[in-house]
């Protein structure tokens, strides 16, 4: 399996991991010109934007550890663009990042709430 299948299997895993957790799914894989969010989502009144990272082993790392600074301002900038084009303005947003490991033919999943 190729990382895109990896990821793609991950982001489905998360999809049902959140929906489990209450979490309602808005959209995935949110595209624009300043990037993409990979779940934007409703939780107890706040919209959340949900970065969802997959390894098969922790050779690199734990896959939380590869949400950099960098790409943190970059999903603020999306997230940002996201809530004004759809005229989003008096509700409160946090970012949470899903941490996914694959084990054999299952996907655990972790979440940091309010992560960055």
């Amino acid at each position: 399996m190729n990382n895109y299948e990896t990821g793609r299997r991950g982001e489905l895993a998360a999809q049902k991991f959140l929906e489990n957790m209450g979490y309602e799914i808005i959209t995935l894989n949110y595209r624009c010109k300043m990037g993409e969010i990979d779940i934007i989502a409703q939780k107890d009144n706040y919209i959340v934007f949900v970065e969802v990272k997959t390894r098969r082993n922790f050779k690199y790392g734990l896959p939380y550890e590869s949400v950099s600074t960098q790409k943190q301002k970059k999903i603020r900038r999306v997230a940002t663009y996201y809530l004004q084009a759809n005229r989003i303005f008096n509700k409160d947003c946090r970012f949470d990042v899903v941490s996914i490991k694959k084990n054999s033919d299952q996907y655990v999943c972790e979440i940091i709430q309010d992560a960055f």
